[in-house]
């Protein structure tokens, strides 16, 4: 569904990524890690046309090249991206929120099952009961909770995660990501995730890779990297 190859990616004359290549099957939940710096939510900028950065390099979504297409026509294709800084609308409801992310029908392949407003209220129960309050006025795990329901609501092909935990409370991550994994079971969407470094995600995953200052030095089973707690040292300074 997704393959990138040999892609450098710049801001400006500075280059913070180097010949990344990796590939995402229809269906899978992949893992990109690494910490702080080391250029994965760049890759996701690169993937979704957005400038800056400078992109070379191929990034091809569904066999067709997507590389420095306008970022309209990419989600047009089917990618939706969950930026870490969450972007919601402010100071519109969260039910108009929702209804800005909404994808005609006609523009899915026949036979997706779709992602309305009861499938946002069924997973995240809170946007029900806040559904006529301002984004304004929700908390930080309240609009990761709608920007992740607004992106669904575009019914993706494939799903960009950037660090969807980052800066919740413990408690609020947790949640986040349960109902992240459920979604997932429910609609076996192609979704990449961008983490730092989570146990949990990693028993969940079909495939990981890790980054470090701007190239991929590790890619394989997720198994490899939970049981080896010298890799993970190595890799991402934890464990």
């Amino acid at each position: 569904m997704l393959r990138i190859e040999n892609v450098d990616i710049f801001y400006g004359q500075a280059q913070v990524a180097f010949g990344l290549s990796l590939a995402v099957r229809p269906g899978q939940f992949v893992g990109l890690f690494g910490r702080n710096g080391s250029g994965k939510s760049s890759v996701f900028r690169a993937i979704m046309g957005l400038a800056p950065p400078r992109v070379s390099g191929s990034i091809k979504f569904k066999g067709a090249e997507i590389t420095r297409k306008p970022s309209f026509t990419i989600s047009k294709l089917g990618v939706g991206w969950v930026p870490e800084d969450r972007k919601i609308f402010p100071n519109i409801s969260v039910w108009r929120n929702l209804q800005l992310g909404e994808k005609s029908a006609k523009d899915l392949p026949r036979g997706q099952k779709l992602f309305g407003y009861d499938d946002a209220y069924r997973f995240f129960p809170k946007l029900r009961e806040m559904r006529d309050k301002l984004g304004s006025q929700m908390s930080g795990g309240e609009q990761q909770m709608l920007t992740i329901a607004r992106t669904m609501m575009g019914n993706p092909a494939l799903l960009l995660l950037d660090e969807p935990t980052e800066g919740l409370a413990p408690n609020i991550a947790k949640d986040v990501l349960k109902m992240i994994l459920k979604i997932r079971g429910d609609f076996n969407t192609t979704t990449i995730v961008v983490e730092q470094f989570s146990e949990e995600l990693l028993r969940h995953l079909d495939y990981c890779y890790v980054m470090e200052m701007g190239e991929i030095i590790f890619s394989g089973k997720p198994h490899v990297l939970l049981n080896d707690e010298h890799l993970q040292r190595r890799l991402l300074g934890v464990g």
